[in-house]
């Protein structure tokens, strides 16, 4: 009896978790820019301007770091090291540097090289541009935008590299 009464509840549990939209990855069904659309542009540590939706890519995957930022300090390397799979299915992996004062795109740059990250570009967020477009509240932050500029899935704070690979279309 108390087998059935376990499947039972396993079954009710599953239920409700897909008819609330779970399952996949974890994201945030309250996040205000959920299923907007949105547009940022912002300078690469390299100095050119990039817009967001990038032309040519299914989804961009935005991910928010900052240079002193403890969690990000595992994050961002766990999604690098996924980003041929996100290419593989037409994404874009774009890294995006929110300074706070006193903070540089040297200063994230060689966070990035500390936690194994080498060469890599990324886009340079002074002005919280990215925070008032995109709604970014905390960080480490990723964010899939699809190739009109709707934003299509929040990861929660819990979400691991595999759940972003996964959220993407």
């Amino acid at each position: 009896m108390l087998d059935l009464t376990r499947r039972l509840l396993l079954v009710s549990c599953a239920s409700l978790a897909l008819a609330s939209g779970c399952g996949g990855a974890p994201q945030s069904a309250a996040h205000p820019k959920l299923n907007q659309e949105v547009s940022l542009t912002l300078p690469s540590n390299e100095g050119q301007l990039v817009t967001v939706p990038l032309r040519g890519k299914r989804a961009v995957v935005l991910d928010f770091f900052g240079p002193t930022c403890k969690p990000c300090e595992k994050a961002v390397p766990a999604l690098q090291a996924r980003r041929g799979e996100l290419e593989a299915k037409g994404a874009e992996l774009v890294l995006v540097a929110v300074l706070g004062d006193g903070e540089n795109s040297d200063q994230a740059s060689a966070a990035l090289q500390r936690w194994g990250v080498k060469g890599a570009t990324f886009l340079v967020d002074k002005s919280d541009a990215s925070r008032r477009e995109l709604g970014v509240q905390s960080l480490p932050s990723t964010i899939v935008v699809d190739d009109k500029g709707v934003v299509r899935w929040v990861a929660k704070e819990s979400a691991t590299a595999a759940d972003v690979v996964a959220a993407v279309p």
